[in-house]
């Protein structure tokens, strides 16, 4: 499903405060805000969908500058009620062609980036909480969309997320256990990751693989040492 800047609704709480804060920012540096978790769901689909929070990241040469300008502003964390969260560009993790469907408006000289709902899911589905089961049901109910049949070639994309983790990795929710509660929960079926998202995935990435790893092997067949003197 496609969403664009007319979907974007600014006069929602999170609309409000990014304004606010593209608004405040200096024109220079201009800065490249990516806009995840719950605010692109209250701002693209319904605007009563309410977190305590705004997560944002900007490149990390500008990550300390864009940190320190909304401590300053007595927007962060434990500052205010409704606070804006600036992580590391590595906290967002989703599928790897998120960024194509991103919604990117330029708002008083700065690019604010929104991820596409679809892969906010995505990413809520690593953690899976009651809240982000929550989130599934809004963007189904408001839009029809992800049908089961969407969802799992769109979750083929993010196979890298099923693999397993590093040991300080552990508070991250388990992909294959989370996947299958949510079809419990919400198609009420079970789903084989393994057959339905895993294998193909992998399978397609192969076979994309395949004709540059043959030619390769049959230039090295082909290739001759220096005969020894």
């Amino acid at each position: 499903m496609e969403f664009g800047a007319k979907n974007l609704d600014w006069s929602a709480n999170a609309g409000q405060q990014l304004d606010a804060l593209a608004r405040a920012l200096p024109p220079q540096p201009r800065l490249d805000i990516t806009v995840f978790g719950s605010a692109p769901l209250q701002i693209l689909i319904e605007r009563n969908f309410l977190s305590e929070d705004i997560d944002v990241f900007s490149p990390e040469e500008h990550w300390d500058y864009l940190t320190k300008f909304v401590e300053e502003k007595g927007w962060a964390k434990g500052q205010t009620d409704f606070y804006i969260q600036v992580c590391d560009p590595r906290a967002f993790r989703s599928t790897l062609d998120w960024l194509a469907r991103a919604i990117e408006v330029e708002r008083h000289g700065h690019r604010l980036r929104f991820v596409h709902p679809w892969d906010v899911l995505v990413s809520k589905l690593q953690r899976l909480e009651e809240k982000d089961l929550e989130a599934f049901k809004l963007v189904i109910d408001r839009t029809a969309h992800p049908t089961e049949e969407e969802f799992i070639p769109h979750l083929q994309k993010a196979v890298d997320l099923y693999r397993p983790k590093f040991d300080e990795e552990t508070a991250r929710g388990d992909m294959f256990m989370n996947t299958r509660l949510l079809w419990q929960t919400l198609w009420k079926k079970e789903i084989d990751v393994r057959a339905a998202i895993i294998r193909p995935a992998l399978e397609r990435s192969r076979h994309d693989c395949e004709p540059a790893d043959l030619a390769l092997k049959t230039r090295l067949a082909n290739l001759r040492l220096p005969e020894k003197k």
